[in-house]
């Protein structure tokens, strides 16, 4: 028989008020699929006619290249096929040839041929750069003008009949004209470059990026309806009450695993026996064996149940191994990230069930709704980047990063706020998060060390063998390792200097020491100079003046920097032998086709891509088909497969659009004042929060010339070090 409940409180929102909400949360999620349908059978950037011959270019009409109008400079071929350059005397210095033509109408468009071959396109009209093409400084047609650029290069449409056809807006004129347009082809000889002209032809595409933006509309509605606290602390007495006429199915249906987290002693050998479990799954991967990996992930899963913060250390721990995915049923693979986050979350849900409260085990209420609270810039670069990503040219790419990088990002911000809301010690959970965080790195450093060693898996550049762990390249490595170094010595070495009896503290903690020199000596063996001469000295500089300030408010004597002067001068003897190296010898070169210019180059059409696409970027995943496509330089032609523009400022605007790179900054502003803060207060956590201050700062220095959060891992790492570990105690 089932008792009746007593009468809940009246919710704070009144019913009509959640009447409305519900109803425009609905509208607008209706809409958002209607204008996406609508969008998605609307017409295709094509014109309504192929090209044909004719006398005059005006309104409407689509031109064959082999037209009685056109103007071409010595050399071309033209037939109904399109217009193919000769090859000039110096094909590096001057163009394959020019194009004249004069038209009447608003909207210019070319067909190109594009495809994998090298050559590109100046456009001028009435004497100024198309203003539909790229616009770069300092790029200039043979003319020493400024001109709209346009490169062919694209593999990514190369098929077996060879290059692809492809309508190109070029100019939107504000008058009808007559315009005096010029094109310039460098290189392309062979390929037909030139297929078409339309004038005021194209359809114009309806965008999908209203879609969007209706079901962000939608869903906050949804987020807001749901943070009435009444509802919700009402729903908790429900699922906390024990009596026999709760009529609530899924608690009841869980009400038998509370033995299992109400009794010590039954998974107490599985609390003891975890890390076997993670060897279980390394040895699985590492044998390719699906039984090993199941295995190991089940007797974590169990340990998990009953302390969440199991499972997320060894997703931690595996973060360095993620590139490699885990084997679970004979030929099916899953990725590591993605099963630690979504299993995670899906364990701290049973483990809510199973305990019948939201509360810690010893009653106390650790303060997660603040933790949300500081990390809802994580969620907000969620929701927007999802509305940068309907908005890219390539959807389907940039909807698989948003869901690999972003949407796992959310899911480990949303995991530790759920972790820390069960522990009955966020002390001791934070110790275990970061102690086997950092093991993570020592093991890859290991790695890394064994096959300098052995000579195996190496990369030679430069005069120099740089390591790389299980990472594709050493430059990958090196942003792990100075994150997890950054930590480690403010939680392992500078700690020592804050506690009572040092010496002995000393001792105690000698283990951590030593785990720390693997890390350091794999990380000067990647010889990744944005590490070696940004990443380190900043970080080291971080600690420094901080340790300094916290030793100098503790009365404490400054000998210990002692410790990160030696670190320093160890890492300046190593790299002693490599300095005659080309490496290091040509650090400071810019010349053309230097490392050093080629960065400069690849900076200059960032620049130029973040202006012309300033409020939604190019979209996740789209820098390298928007970059080699659009916006590679002439002089840059030697490495067109870039995926992303070597500095934090301009990924984050080229991917996301300025909004994308405001929220970034606050979030690692924020967070950044916090940990000051924390570090300025003198307490022994000033440590671990000065590690990772200074791992935010060897990020960013290190983000000046390389990659900062736009890979799986390293975003995980960010939403590590920037959560608010801190507000989760009394």
């Amino acid at each position: 028989m089932t008792i009746p409940l007593p009468p809940a409180p009246k919710p704070r929102t009144s019913a009509p008020s959640a009447r409305w909400l519900g109803l425009g949360s609905l509208l607008s999620l209706a809409a958002a699929v209607v204008w996406l349908l609508w969008a998605s059978v609307g017409p295709v950037a094509q014109p309504p006619n192929s090209p044909r011959l004719v006398t005059a270019l005006e309104s409407g009409v689509v031109a064959a290249m082999d037209s009685p109008l056109f103007r071409y400079s010595p050399g071309w071929r033209t037939s109904a096929l399109g217009a193919d350059p000769s090859e000039p005397a110096n094909p590096w210095d001057e163009p394959a040839g020019e194009v004249a033509f004069s038209y009447t109408g608003k909207a210019l468009a070319l067909q190109l041929a594009v495809g994998d071959y090298w050559g590109y396109l100046f456009v001028t009209v009435d004497g100024a750069p198309a203003n539909r093409l790229a616009v770069i400084p300092g790029n200039q047609d043979s003319r020493g003008e400024e001109a709209g650029y346009k490169p062919f290069l694209a593999p990514e449409r190369q098929s077996a009949d060879g290059a692809a056809l492809v309508w190109l807006p070029v100019h939107q004129a504000d008058d009808d004209g007559p315009h005096a347009v010029r094109l310039e082809v460098w290189r392309s000889w062979g390929q037909f470059p030139l297929r078409g002209v339309a004038i005021d032809a194209l359809p114009v595409p309806r965008p999908r990026w209203p879609a969007g933006l209706l079901g962000l509309l939608g869903l906050a509605a949804i987020i807001f309806g749901f943070q009435n606290r009444t509802r919700i602390q009402r729903i908790g007495r429900m699922a906390a009450d024990d009596s026999p006429g709760i009529s609530f199915p899924v608690v009841r249906l869980f009400r038998p695993t509370r033995v299992l987290f109400q009794s010590s002693g039954v998974t107490l050998w599985l609390l003891r026996l975890w890390p076997g479990a993670l060897l279980l799954v390394g040895g699985g991967v590492a044998l390719e064996s699906w039984l090993l990996t199941d295995v190991g992930l089940g007797l974590l899963a169990l340990a998990g149940l009953r302390r969440a913060e199991v499972w997320v250390a060894a997703l931690l721990f595996g973060l360095p191994f993620y590139l490699h995915p885990l084997p679970i049923l004979p030929g099916r693979s899953l990725n590591l990230i993605e099963i630690g986050v979504w299993g995670g979350l899906l364990l701290v849900g049973l483990g809510r069930l199973g305990t019948g409260n939201g509360e810690a085990g010893n009653g106390a209420k650790p303060n997660t709704h603040y933790a949300l609270r500081t990390t809802h810039y994580v969620f907000l670069l969620l929701l927007w980047s999802l509305l940068s990503a309907l908005a890219a040219e390539y959807t389907p790419l940039a909807l698989r990063e948003w869901r690999t990088l972003f949407l796992a990002a959310g899911g480990f911000a949303l995991l530790l706020a759920g972790v820390f809301a069960q522990t009955d010690d966020p002390a001791r959970t934070r110790r275990l998060l970061f102690s086997v965080w950092l093991a993570g790195g020592t093991a890859v450093a290991l790695i890394a060390l064994w096959q300098f060693a052995f000579d195996q898996m190496l990369i030679q550049a430069e005069g120099v063998l740089r390591v790389r762990g299980l990472y594709g390249s050493p430059n990958n490595l090196a942003l792990y390792l100075e994150r997890t170094v950054a930590v480690g010595v403010g939680y392992w070495v500078l700690r020592i200097a804050y506690v009572a009896n040092p010496r002995a503290h000393f001792v105690r903690n000698t283990q951590y020491v030593i785990l720390l020199l693997p890390q350091l000596a794999a990380l000067v063996l990647t010889f990744s100079k944005g590490a070696l001469f940004l990443g380190l000295p900043a970080l080291l500089l971080v600690l420094g003046v901080g340790g300094a300030l916290l030793m100098k408010r503790q009365g404490r004597s400054l000998a210990w920097l002692w410790w990160l002067v030696g670190i320093g001068g160890v890492i300046g003897a190593g790299l002693l032998p490599f300095l005659g190296t080309e490496r290091f010898r040509l650090l400071w070169e810019f010349g053309p086709g230097s490392t050093g210019g080629l960065r400069l180059q690849l900076w200059r059409s960032a620049w130029a891509m973040a202006l012309d696409h300033p409020w939604l970027g190019v979209g996740p995943d789209n820098f390298l088909y928007a970059y080699r496509s659009g916006y590679i330089l002439p002089g840059a032609w030697q490495d067109p497969s870039l995926n992303h523009p070597h500095n934090f400022v301009l990924d984050w605007w080229t991917r996301l659009g300025l909004p994308g790179l405001l929220l970034a900054a606050l979030w690692v502003g924020g967070a950044a004042r916090r940990l000051w803060r924390q570090t300025v207060a003198g307490q022994e956590n000033g440590a671990l929060a000065l590690g990772c201050l200074a791992a935010i700062a060897g990020a960013l220095a290190h983000g000046l010339i390389d990659a900062s959060f736009a890979l799986p891992d390293l975003l995980i790492v960010w939403v590590f070090l920037l959560y608010p570990f801190w507000e989760n105690q009394q």
